[in-house]
Formats: C-alpha cells, structure tokens, sequence
C-alpha cells in the first residue's frame, strides 16, 4: 500500500511542475520571434546601407567626372546594388516569417528555414566571385588603365602577387564564413535549432 501511495505522490508532483502544452508553445514562438527581429534588423540595416554608398559613389563620380575612370567604382556600384537586393530578398523572407500568427510561427520556420539557409549559400558564394573578380580587375587596370592609389601593388613581383592571391582565396571562405556567422548565421542557427525542437 505504501508503495501505491509513493507511485501517486510522484505522478502528481511531475504533472505539478509539467509546462502545459500551449505554455511551451508560446515560449517557442517567442524565441523564434526574437531571432527574426534581430536577424530582419541586421538584414534591413544592410539593405538601406548598401544603396547609400552606390548612391554616394555615383554622386561623387558626376561631381568629379575624373573618378569615371576608376573601373574600381564601376565594379563598386552594381556589386553594393546586387547585394543590397540580396539583402531585400532576405529581409522579405523574414519579414514574412516573423508576420506569421502565433499559433503558426513554428510551422512557417520550419517551412522557410530551407530558403533562408539557401540565401546565407548564396551570400558565401557571392562573396568568393566577388573576390575573384576583384583580382581580375586590379590586375587588368594596372595594364590597361593604371590607377594611382594602386602604383604601389604594380611595384610587387608577379610571383609574389600572386601567392597572396592565393593565401586571399584561400583564407576568404573561412573570413567571410567567421563575419557572415557573427552578424547573421547565429540568428539562422537558433532558428534551426528551434525549427527542430519544434518537429
């Protein structure tokens, strides 16, 4: 008999401290909640900065035509433009699955988490065809079109401009991946970890 009453007192204590069901739901879309509004605010500040410096960069080429010259702001503009849509279509997608309704904000994690993993991709990727092509450039002005704020790197041996291009690609998927995870891929990795909590 003692031992049945043991048993009871146990079931009652743990269904005491359990957390209802709908507690736990509501503490799960407010983490999930709290990782989109960061992460829409890290997206939204370099969607808006991003058009800034092209819109200054084109300012300042019509005030002193000599920069239309520069193929270096030439690539600057539509790179900035390119990666502030990318930032836009990141922005959307949050914004989307942050308007989701309480009762739904799991199920919208779960089924954008996908996208928003894709476009963190596309942003590593960018970033290594943006280097590359910034090599191409910087050695076809020096041959082309000369450019004084780069003289000093045309007075650097080939050989050894092109061992810290190298070292460059090297080392800039792992810079790029340290930089993008500190300022958004922490903010992706809660949402997984709660898109799988929440399976």
């Amino acid at each position: 008999m003692e031992l049945d009453d043991l048993k009871q007192d146990w079931t009652l204590s743990s269904q005491k401290y359990k957390a209802p069901v709908h507690k736990l739901d509501e503490l799960l879309s407010k983490k999930g909640n709290d990782s989109l509004g960061k992460l829409k605010a890290k997206y939204k500040k370099q969607m808006v900065l991003l058009p800034l410096v092209a819109a200054f960069l084109t300012v300042a080429m019509i005030v002193k035509p000599v920069l239309q010259q520069s193929a270096f702001i030439w690539f600057i503009i539509p790179i900035a433009l390119m990666l502030a849509l990318m930032y836009y279509r990141d922005y959307k997608l949050v914004e989307k699955m942050e308007d989701a309704n309480t009762e739904s904000v799991k199920s919208s994690i779960q089924k954008n988490m996908h996208l928003l993993q894709q476009n963190a991709r596309h942003h590593l990727v960018f970033a290594r065809i943006f280097l590359a092509a910034f090599i191409i450039i910087l050695e076809a002005t020096m041959y082309f079109q000369p450019d004084k704020d780069f003289a000093f790197w045309k007075t650097v041996a080939l050989p050894l401009r092109l061992i810290i291009y190298g070292v460059a690609g090297f080392l800039q998927p792992y810079i790029t991946k340290y930089f993008f995870d500190h300022h958004f891929g922490k903010y992706i990795k809660n949402l997984q970890a709660l898109s799988e909590q929440t399976t």
